[in-house]
């Protein structure tokens, strides 16, 4: 069975307090969550999904569920590491890219042997 979130199917209460975060029904579909006071963040019911904003409003993401939405919100942000490190993923980065250029050079040289006709 499958229900279907209509604007007008919002019942105005306050979500449950979860992990010391208190989510309100602020207007139709679009919920703010607080923990001891500090604004964590909304979740707006737009074309059937729920769009989530952090504190800035900067966009996180976007659920088919309430709970989901609100987990999105409320969770610890994940830490920021370096996307290559040269100690961990360059070196296999590397030799993939050296793969790449070898099985390209043979292969254009193939096809120059096969293709390309000397007088």
């Amino acid at each position: 069975m499958t229900a279907t979130l209509t604007p007008g199917s919002f019942a105005p209460t306050a979500a449950p307090v979860m992990h010391g975060v208190r989510w309100s029904l602020v207007a139709e579909g679009l919920w703010a969550g607080t923990r001891d006071g500090e604004f964590l963040g909304t979740v707006e019911f737009v074309d059937g999904a729920f769009e989530t904003a952090d504190n800035r409003g900067t966009r996180i993401g976007r659920s088919h569920s309430l709970a989901a939405a609100q987990n999105l919100v409320d969770a610890p942000a994940p830490e920021l590491s370096p996307v290559l490190t040269w100690r961990d993923d360059r070196p296999s980065l590397a030799a993939g890219w050296l793969g790449f250029a070898t099985l390209a050079v043979a292969a254009v040289t193939i096809a120059t042997q096969l293709f390309v006709v000397t007088p």
